[in-house]
């Protein structure tokens, strides 16, 4: 059983992953790889990923700071794989720009700077796979928030 900061800690992120899946939604009706696509994948890839980041600095916040996947059922290994590129675009390419992911070089020769602009096509998880996910994520939300519903109503 959650307790109430839990609770509320699903509850946000069932609003986090329920924007994702507008996003990805919204995504499939713009050309692969053009701006808008990009920006709505990007944004579903950073709401879907959100409840996993820390979030709460305050230790007396009336919410958990994050979820775990151990509070979730556990995922299939595509889930899984879907899960970790999410983490690691969201964690060192898109709310960061580590050099991994956003290479830059000068020829020191001729001073010309390289620095190519980052993309998620070829990168990003695929949009049906992710939803897929994320619709899992969702139920188990709704599931967990509707049991912590039940049993503090019938608490005397």
């Amino acid at each position: 059983m959650i307790d109430e900061a839990k609770f509320n800690r699903f509850s946000i992120a069932l609003r986090d992953f329920e924007r994702a899946e507008a996003f990805i939604k919204e995504a499939r009706n713009h050309q692969y790889g053009g701006l808008v696509h990009e920006a709505l994948v990007l944004s579903a890839i950073v709401c879907y990923y959100r409840p996993f980041t820390n979030n709460e600095r305050n230790p007396n916040s009336a919410a958990a700071s994050r979820l775990e996947l151990s509070d979730f059922s556990p995922l299939s290994r595509d889930q899984l794989d879907i899960h970790e590129t999410c983490k690691e675009l969201r964690n060192k390419a898109l709310a960061h720009a580590e050099i991994t992911h956003h290479p830059t070089k000068l020829d020191r020769e001729n001073g010309v700077i390289s620095s190519p602009v980052f993309s998620l096509v070829g990168k990003a998880p695929l949009l049906e796979e992710m939803s897929e996910l994320i619709g899992k994520l969702i139920r188990q939300c709704h599931d967990k928030r509707a049991d912590y519903v039940n049993s503090v109503r019938n608490t005397p």
